[in-house]
């Protein structure tokens, strides 16, 4: 076995360890809690479930909506998992919360929804506030998916899209960028249209309509196909809705169930 020189051992030196900087928590801004009356006054009701209930409301939306998790009730109120489990299993017999969506553990929490009023389902209570009811995880899975369709759009009109000349510079990203305008000029036109038709009144274009524009144009319709989808969403609603977003998820839900 041959032994290296000093001189000719090699110079290996290890880097330094990154510096993390813990960034403060934000501050809490939750100021009420709006629960229902009718709690306060119901004897199969313990105290427990009243805070308990009191607390899950502060974290509602205006739909009643909240993705908040045991856990974090828990260390809110300073006990244990399996407390806050009991009580809300108490509430949800009551008839005071459900379940919309169950949770995944260590993925995601559960859509619960308070009950204000027993004669409004959840689906009422969302189109009465126009409220966001998508998680925050639902949130990234959708630019997730939106930023790939986008970029498999540009890759598509890489290989479409030849150089007149060579040695021509021609920016094929913006090329892509301008053609997904154009469809989006499209839809909008469509919109506008079909939406003067079955209402007879012209639509005012929100952040949330051009969001749906956007995702529209990302689902590869023809005209003919989002004139008529568009025309039996509208009519189906008992009035006008202020924006096509829910129809845009909709299409790209298809369109991923289709992929």
């Amino acid at each position: 076995m041959k032994f290296l020189n000093e001189e000719e051992k090699p110079n290996f030196q290890i880097p330094k360890p990154p510096k993390v900087k813990l960034k403060p928590a934000p501050p809490d801004q939750r100021q009420i809690a709006v629960m229902p009356i009718k709690a306060l006054t119901d004897r199969r009701l313990s105290g427990g479930c009243v805070r308990v209930l009191a607390l899950i409301c502060s974290y509602c939306n205006r739909a009643g909506i909240t993705w908040v998790g045991q856990q974090r009730l828990a260390t809110d109120l300073q006990t244990t998992k399996q407390y806050i489990c009991q009580q809300m299993t108490r509430l949800r017999k009551a008839g005071y919360i459900e379940t919309l969506t169950k949770g995944c553990k260590a993925s995601h929490t559960a859509t619960t929804r308070v009950i204000y009023n027993k004669t409004i389902n959840a689906e009422d209570a969302i189109g009465l506030v126009n409220e966001e009811t998508r998680s925050p995880r639902m949130i990234t899975q959708e630019e997730k998916f939106m930023a790939e369709m986008l970029s498999k759009g540009v890759k598509r009109a890489r290989k479409t899209i030849k150089l007149p000349v060579k040695g021509e510079a021609l920016d094929v990203i913006e090329k892509a960028k301008m053609s997904l305008i154009v469809n989006h000029n499209n839809v909008e036109g469509i919109v506008q249209e079909v939406y003067r038709n079955v209402f007879l009144k012209e639509k005012v274009i929100n952040d949330l309509d051009l969001k749906g524009f956007e995702m529209i144009g990302m689902c590869g319709m023809t005209e003919q196909m989002l004139r008529r989808d568009l025309e039996i969403w509208l009519k189906a609603r008992t009035s006008p809705p202020d924006s096509i977003l829910d129809l845009a998820r909709a299409l790209l839900d298809e369109q991923c169930k289709g992929t």
